[in-house]
């Protein structure tokens, strides 16, 4: 999608768009490869918290997976060879990160937080990296998709405080404790809204206002239901809202294709 609406207008030849499907078929390996590297060292934690989504060592075996992480992960790195070492150096950075952060940042306060975050936006500011380096568009979608993910992932651990305490992990709610995650989430959302409003304010157009009214809205409502959370139950809806505004987010691509 912001291939299509926020990079439109570039003069692309096909081997150009043969290169930017191959982009995006690497970023979608190397994506894989992390959720399985991920699932292959939280099997013990997701059992207590999520057992209904335990497929390690059920429906395929800890060395497949491994096996399987391994390949991916290749291959995301040396398919992006065409692409330039721009791509390159961005593949073997994610791959890295991912690994990190599966075997250990994650269970370290904010760190692996962050790394899921800057990977996240990553994703979005390769484009403009690579293809458009002097979109703003871009750049301002790559910053709304770091904050609100970051802001998403601190929210997870604060539903998984119980099986992540188990099992001697030191996240932010763990350490500091809900009320203090709390004021550091009120903190990222600040300046959420200040990194939009530094994007938008030179973006006059009833489109992108009406954006911009749609996500103050979803904001509020997310800010209400911090204040208000306290329990396992409240987090975990306050996790699926933040998936809303990131739907909405995504979505929202569609009003700046202008003129």
């Amino acid at each position: 999608m912001v291939r299509i609406f926020l990079v439109f207008n570039l003069p692309f030849h096909w081997k150009e768009e043969r290169h930017f499907h191959l982009l995006v078929f690497t970023t979608v390996l190397i994506a894989a490869a992390g959720y399985i590297i991920n699932d292959y060292f939280d099997v013990k934690i997701d059992r207590i918290n999520k057992p209904h989504r335990v497929w390690i060592g059920k429906t395929i075996s800890r060395r497949n997976a491994l096996l399987t992480h391994q390949f991916f992960s290749g291959a995301g790195v040396v398919l992006a060879l065409p692409l330039g070492w721009k791509a390159v150096l961005i593949n073997m950075l994610s791959v890295g990160l991912l690994w990190f952060y599966a075997s250990g940042f994650k269970k370290k306060p904010f760190i692996g937080n962050f790394v899921v975050a800057f990977l996240t936006a990553l994703v979005i500011a390769e484009i403009a990296l690579i293809y458009a380096p002097g979109n703003r568009l871009i750049y301002m979608y790559a910053v709304f998709a770091f904050f609100i993910n970051l802001i998403r992932e601190i929210i997870k651990d604060m539903e998984d405080i119980r099986g992540d305490e188990h099992h001697g992990a030191k996240t932010l709610p763990i350490l500091f404790g809900i009320h203090k995650t709390k004021n550091l989430l009120y903190f990222l959302m600040a300046a959420l809204l200040v990194s939009m409003f530094f994007f938008m304010y030179k973006v006059v157009d009833v489109r992108i206002r009406l954006f911009s009214g749609i996500l103050l809205t979803l904001w509020a409502i997310l800010l209400v239901f911090i204040i208000r959370a306290d329990r396992k139950a409240h987090f975990s809806r306050l996790s699926d809202l933040c998936k809303w505004i990131i739907l909405a987010g995504l979505l929202s691509v569609m009003l700046f294709r202008l003129g």
